[in-house]
């Protein structure tokens, strides 16, 4: 890959990755259409009283942020790269 498409896939990770983590940190929409579309029925239901996302068995908005953080590291190490 060259550097000219290293370093622009790695500004796009990038601001694609803040972008989306800004939207969802305000709306909680992305982690919550995610939630009901793999989780369907079963999501925020209640568990022991609680209502949350704990019935799909996982929290959806930690694993939002890891893929997110990883978007984010990937894209700051294409761009770094591309600067050698």
């Amino acid at each position: 890959m060259g550097k000219i498409y290293k370093q622009w896939f790695g500004v796009f990770f990038i601001f694609v990755s803040i972008l989306l983590w800004s939207i969802e940190r305000t709306t909680q929409s992305l982690s919550t259409f995610l939630g009901k579309l793999l989780c369907g029925e079963k999501y925020l239901q209640l568990v022991d009283g609680v209502v949350g996302d704990m019935s799909c068995g996982f929290n959806i908005d930690m694993h939002l942020t890891f893929i997110l953080m990883v978007m984010l590291i990937f894209g700051g190490v294409l761009y770094i790269s591309s600067k050698k």
